[in-house]
């Protein structure tokens, strides 16, 4: 027995000896959240990695320009897809809308008596079919 009651006497020494390193660093993590709290602490740690991360990109950038404004003109495009579609479909529709008033003009100069143009607008057709 005596064996076994040293045993259990080295065992709660020990624990005891785990639970006092324990509790010391549970207080000093405690006074550290104290004077910082966790909020405060995570957010340096987001900003820290954020720099890191900035400053990676940064030098990948550096080394690969091409890339990087291929990728910038990339963005540019798709974000102003909208504007620049508005754009070219009016480019296309004042197109069609110049190619329909000289069609409608070329009719209209064209007497419905004898199917012959007449002498009026002639020279406005002209001028609108050279553009």
């Amino acid at each position: 027995m005596g064996k076994l009651a040293a045993e259990v006497k080295e065992s709660r020494a020990r624990r005891d000896a785990a639970r006092s390193a324990f509790d010391s660093r549970m207080e000093q993590v405690k006074q550290d959240l104290k004077a910082r709290s966790l909020a405060g602490r995570l957010a340096d740690k987001i900003g820290i990695e954020a720099r890191e991360a900035l400053d990676e990109a940064r030098e990948i950038a550096s080394e690969s320009k091409g890339v990087a404004v291929g990728t910038a003109a990339a963005l540019a495009l798709w974000y102003l897809r909208n504007p620049i579609l508005s754009w070219i479909e009016g480019l296309f529709a004042a197109t069609n809308g110049k190619q329909d008033v000289a069609t409608e003009e070329a009719f209209a100069s064209v007497s419905p008596e004898d199917g012959e143009p007449s002498d009026t607008g002639d020279d406005d057709l002209e001028e609108v079919t050279n553009f």
